[in-house]
C-alpha cells in the first residue's frame, strides 16, 4: 500500500518548526514578569529602623526633660507663675506672705538645694492650687459685700466652705475656674484671663450658686469658715511637695 500523502502518524523525524531551541527571551516572556519579592524586605527594614530612630529621640527628650526640671521649673515660676500672684486679687497681707514662700523656694533651687523631684513635685502642687483664683473669689466677695441686698444670705458661708475645701486639699484650680465662670473672661495676660469688670448681679449670683454646688460635692459641711490663708496653705503643699514629691 502506498503511504498516504502528509501521514506522518508514523514519521519518527522531528519536525524542524517546532524543535527549535527557544531563546532566552522567549522562556522569560513565556514565564511572566515575575520578580519576587522585590523591595518589600528593604521597605520593611528602613520602616524598622525609623521606629527605633523615634523611639530613641522621645526616650532622650524625655530624659533630657527629666533632667532639666529644676530649671524648667525655675523659669516657670520667675516668667510666669509669681508674675500672676503679683497681678491678681489676693489680699495685699496674704500676696505678700505667698509671693514670699515662692521666692524663697526658687532661691534655694538656684542654690540647688533641692534635687528635680522635688521641683517637679512642688510646681505639680502649686499648678493645682487655685492661687490665682483665690483673689478673684476675694473681689467677688468684696462686690456681695458692697451691696449685700441683691444676694441670698448664704453667700459668705459658700465663699468659706469653697476655701474649706481648699484647705482640705480636696478643690483644686479647676473647681475654682469652674465656680468662676460667669466671671471670668478671656484676654493677652500671662495668665490667660482675668475678673470681668465691671461685675454684674446675675454673674455673681451664678458664682454663689456653684460655690454651694462644689463645696456639697465635696462634703464640706454646711457651716462657715473663717482664718483660711492662701500663704499657708502654698506653705504646706512646698513643704509637702519637698518631702514627698507630687501628690
Amino acid at each position: 500500500m502506498k503511504p498516504i500523502p502528509g501521514d506522518d502518524l508514523t514519521n519518527d523525524e522531528p519536525n524542524s518548526d517546532r524543535d527549535v531551541d527557544a531563546s532566552p527571551s522567549d522562556l522569560s516572556t513565556a514565564g511572566g514578569a515575575d520578580d519576587g519579592p522585590g523591595w518589600m524586605p528593604a521597605i520593611l527594614a528602613g520602616t524598622l529602623l525609623l521606629g527605633v530612630i523615634g523611639f530613641v529621640t522621645c526616650g532622650f527628650t524625655t530624659w533630657m526633660l527629666f533632667q532639666k526640671r529644676t530649671e524648667l521649673v525655675i523659669r516657670t515660676l520667675r516668667a510666669t507663675y509669681i508674675p500672676s500672684v503679683e497681678q491678681s486679687f489676693i489680699q495685699p497681707e496674704e500676696k505678700k506672705a505667698t509671693l514670699k514662700h515662692l521666692d524663697q523656694f526658687v532661691d534655694d533651687l538656684e542654690r540647688g538645694k533641692y534635687e528635680n523631684w522635688q521641683a517637679g513635685g512642688v510646681m505639680t502642687r502649686l499648678i493645682r492650687l487655685p492661687v490665682f483664683q483665690w483673689g478673684d473669689l476675694a473681689a467677688v466677695e468684696a462686690y456681695v459685700q458692697n451691696d449685700p441686698s441683691g444676694f441670698p444670705d448664704n453667700a459668705a458661708k459658700e465663699f468659706s466652705r469653697l476655701r474649706r475645701a481648699t484647705e482640705l486639699n480636696d478643690a483644686t484650680s479647676i473647681d475654682f475656674d469652674y465656680v468662676l465662670e460667669s466671671v471670668l473672661v478671656r484676654d493677652d495676660s500671662l495668665r490667660g484671663q482675668r475678673l470681668m469688670d465691671p461685675l454684674t448681679v446675675e454673674s455673681v449670683n451664678d458664682v454663689i450658686e456653684r460655690a454651694k454646688e462644689v463645696a456639697d460635692r465635696l462634703g464640706v459641711k454646711d457651716q462657715q469658715y473663717t482664718d483660711i490663708w492662701i500663704d499657708k496653705i502654698v506653705l504646706r503643699e512646698i513643704d509637702a511637695g519637698i518631702a514627698d514629691g507630687s501628690l
